[in-house]
């Protein structure tokens, strides 16, 4: 899936550590010999002594550099694992005290001793203000990115999952119109390489793009990329449009990735097919659990929570339900009686 492109100019990766470019370099070059003088450095990077000896204070000033003791000292650069991970913890912790500041932020919103919420739905209009809330979007993601795509499609480079944290979920769910746009297939390829999940449904409701289940992004006018766009925050209606899109997820078809490379239509997961031929009889022949687990050779923790995969992609709560649903599923035109028995026969 992808959130909007927003072209910005990439940091070096220490810089954000408020390590300047003449330090790192200093640092590179301290790490490279075991011990080296203000001298001996100064020289390898044409400095003047003067400069040198100011780089190498303020890189140990930071923790990327010892000194020893005699004279002339001789620095010594500070093993990387421990001198970085410091600094990204001491950057954590500002940040963390920063985020705390949130509440005292959004009370110049709304005056203390009002009851005034934040505003959970929100249009907006401007092109740039929606490029901006996308890019907060993209660079807040804590564990989770889904949504439907359709064509056309507006807010191209929506995500990107190398640019997302470890461990972050990102799913799909793509319609034919999409499907049918050029080089869609290819993006879509790329995506599932990096490991997007993807699948497919003939036809969706709406576009939407929902990040942590706390923020979701609707176009209001589909054909147009220009158009305003409905942003909905945690509430009933956020809640409704996770659960469609759930509900969706589990009757979507699964798209994979050849070891050939090529992107193909998958099948349903296979296992829970499996499971219902194996248990649903067992289930209806009124076996206890015990005596369905002997049967399909399997604990009873693993019959539980197949039978609660089953309830999930049946969309039922209970085993009544599941059984009510495999029968309408098996008979799809209801039951007669025949005259004088007692079961009903499948009608034809």
């Amino acid at each position: 899936m992808n959130p909007h492109h927003v072209e910005t100019d990439t940091p070096r990766p220490l810089e954000v550590l408020g390590i300047s470019e003449m330090e790192e370099r200093a640092y590179r070059t301290l790490l490279g010999h075991r011990m080296a003088t203000a001298e001996d450095i100064a020289h390898l990077l044409s400095l003047p002594l003067v400069q040198m000896q100011s780089l190498l204070d303020s890189i140990e000033i930071k923790g990327l550099a010892t000194h020893s003791p005699e004279r002339p000292p001789r620095y010594i650069a500070a093993p990387p694992e421990l001198a970085v991970e410091a600094l990204v913890s001491q950057r954590q912790a500002v940040l963390e005290r920063a985020r705390l500041t949130i509440p005292d932020l959004k009370e110049q919103v709304s005056p203390a001793g009002t009851h005034d919420r934040e505003q959970i739905v929100e249009v907006i209009t401007s092109p740039s203000a929606l490029g901006q809330v996308l890019l907060q979007l993209r660079q807040t993601i804590q564990h989770e990115a889904f949504g439907f795509q359709c064509a056309p499609l507006l807010y191209p480079g929506l995500i990107n999952k190398q640019e997302m944290r470890p461990g972050v979920r990102i799913r799909s769910i793509s319609d034919a119109g999409y499907l049918a746009l050029p080089g869609s297939l290819d993006a879509l390829r790329l995506d599932m390489e990096r490991g997007e999940e993807a699948r497919t449904f003939a036809t969706l409701p709406i576009k939407m793009f929902v990040a942590d289940r706390r923020i979701g992004i609707i176009p209001l006018n589909t054909g147009d990329q220009g158009g305003p766009t409905l942003l909905v925050r945690s509430c009933a209606l956020l809640d409704a449009l996770c659960a469609l899109f759930e509900l969706i997820w589990d009757q979507a078809t699964p798209m994979v990735i050849t070891r050939s490379g090529k992107l193909e239509v998958g099948k349903p997961t296979p296992r829970l097919s499996e499971a219902a031929e194996q248990l649903i009889p067992l289930l209806a022949a009124g076996l206890n659990d015990k005596a369905i687990a002997y049967q399909a050779d399997i604990s009873a923790t693993t019959l539980n929570r197949r039978i609660a995969e089953l309830m999930k992609s049946s969309g039922t709560r209970t085993r009544f339900q599941l059984g009510w649903r495999a029968a309408l599923d098996t008979y799809p035109h209801g039951w007669v009686y025949a005259h004088g028995k007692d079961e009903p026969l499948p009608t034809r």
